[in-house]
């Protein structure tokens, strides 16, 4: 299984210096998910996981511009950490306007959340992932730059330490792998923060 996880283009309020709240892609961010979608064109995709925020929709949405038969699920379990403790993102028929083709899972707020617990939603949202698809699968991941950090750390099946993090840059690619060799499943960070796309 190959799992990408991505962070959404540039926005508004990562030049204001507002990354939590709701706010929309910037040119510079279109632009960026424009070359993004351009880099998993020839990439076959069996399923796209996407956080409810509009920045990640539209980012996932660029991404499938070239894979339109590719199923895509819109799920508050990839809310940034930080978010409102009780915002669960645009309405469903806004993120149907948006993207009519996806399945909206039932979404509940996150509430107060610190790091151990949202270290405990990316495991839950990994182990989702691996129940609810093939091992040989690629799935794509679209979130945020804070939480695309616990969603590595489970992923690679590390523990949560206090203070540490991955750079996650806008649109920027992670990819780990699960294989298996002589009977036993690896993992393998393939890549970090890749973002040679924007080159």
């Amino acid at each position: 299984m190959f799992i990408y996880i991505i962070r959404h283009g540039e926005t508004y309020g990562n030049l204001n210096g507002d990354g939590f709240a709701e706010t929309d892609l910037t040119p510079n961010g279109r632009n960026q998910i424009a070359f993004l979608g351009k880099r998993f064109k020839d990439t076959d995709i069996d399923k796209i996981y996407t956080s409810p925020l509009i920045r990640a929709v539209k980012t996932a949405n660029a991404v499938r511009s070239f894979h339109l038969d590719t199923p895509i699920e819109i799920t508050s379990m990839l809310l940034e950490k930080g978010t409102a403790p009780d915002y669960i993102g645009l309405s469903d028929e806004d993120l149907h306007t948006l993207c009519p083709q996806a399945t909206i899972s039932p979404r509940s707020p996150l509430g107060e959340e610190d790091d151990d617990i949202a270290y405990c939603r990316a495991v839950k949202f990994i182990d989702k992932i691996k129940a609810e698809n093939d091992f040989d699968d690629t799935i794509v991941v679209v979130a945020h730059g804070t939480f695309n950090s616990y969603l590595v750390l489970a992923a690679l099946g590390f523990p949560f330490k206090e203070n540490f993090n991955f750079s996650h840059l806008n649109t920027g690619v992670t990819l780990v792998q699960y294989l298996e060799e002589n009977e036993v499943i690896k993992t393998k960070l393939k890549f970090l923060n890749d973002t040679s796309h924007l080159v």
